[in-house]
């Protein structure tokens, strides 16, 4: 903890001078009356971090077009320190993109457990999280482009099942008009017609909320992917939690009842109800806020 800082080496200076200006913008007072970088205790190799970690930042914030808003040390001094202490060049780039994102006015994150979360996984951990966060929003994006479609079909399949109801009404109409009984074979398969595209018919009604229910739900860990510690980990973090789901299900027995008219009815009956649990791990709110946060935006040049 003794050593001095070389800052001699010109690549280094550049560096220091591009990331103080960088720093500048992010805080007030300026970096000379803070020290922030050049505390004689901080460790060359946690300095250059930060210098690598700010720089990165830097040109994070000019690629998509961020015009950085002043932060508050409280939340920017534990970001470098923990930022400081990364020695994997992906989790790194993490690092950069979170800080970018939190200096965004656009995006308005003012979450100061995001850098103490960000210090505290692996990068297989974070890359597991990842995954499972694109992996929903494809899911979303996907289920969204179904709705869509179905939205602007819903008006003519409603109709087009209605008139499929109406045929087979008008033949069992006519039937009867000529004298045949109500619970003639013929006219009982074309109530039974009649009841499937009733059930189409119907089924069009609550497809939609289905669909809307879909992209509602949470993602579902694939647990397999993780150690148990990983798993420990993360759940302790709050970025994903256990849920169990009951529900029950019961056995039906179908009874043959007589009927002169109809050659096969049955009466159904529901027994020996079963109680079934399912848990799994899903991804937390908190988690999907934390990998957002450290996603980078991309925004078009205005």
């Amino acid at each position: 903890m003794g050593n001095k800082i070389d800052i001699t080496s010109t690549a280094v200076e550049k560096g220091i001078d591009l990331a103080k200006d960088f720093l500048d913008k992010l805080i007030i007072p300026a970096v000379e009356e803070t020290g922030l970088l050049l505390k004689d205790k901080v460790t060359l190799w946690k300095f250059k971090n930060q210098v690598r970690i700010l720089n990165k930042a830097k040109d994070y914030c000019e690629k998509n077009n961020i015009s950085p808003k002043t932060i508050s040390l409280k939340l920017l001094c534990p970001l470098l320190d923990n930022a400081s202490l990364e020695e994997e060049e992906e989790l790194q780039d993490k690092w950069a993109i979170l800080l970018s994102n939190l200096v965004d006015s656009d995006q308005n994150i003012e979450n100061h457990v995001f850098p103490y979360i960000l210090g505290q996984i692996s990068t297989n951990e974070f890359l597991f999280l990842e995954k499972v966060y694109n992996d929903k929003r494809e899911r979303i994006k996907k289920l969204n482009q179904e709705l869509e479609i179905f939205k602007k079909e819903k008006p003519e399949l409603e109709k087009t099942c209605q008139q499929e109801v109406d045929l087979v009404d008008q033949e069992i109409q006519k039937i009867k008009a000529e004298g045949k009984h109500s619970f003639s074979s013929e006219i009982w398969e074309l109530q039974k017609v009649k009841r499937e595209k009733e059930w189409k018919l119907n089924s069009l009604k609550y497809k939609e909320s289905g669909i809307l229910r879909k992209i509602n739900e949470p993602e579902v860990i694939p647990e397999s992917e993780l150690r148990g510690f990983e798993l420990s980990n993360l759940t302790r973090l709050g970025l994903i939690k256990l849920t169990q789901e009951t529900y029950a299900n019961s056995q039906t027995l179908e009874i043959p009842k007589h009927d002169e008219y109809r050659q096969e009815e049955y009466v159904r009956v529901d027994v020996d109800i079963e109680i079934e649990s399912n848990i799994e791990h899903i991804m937390t709110e908190l988690g999907e806020l934390f990998i957002d946060a450290c996603t980078e935006k991309n925004k078009k040049s205005t």
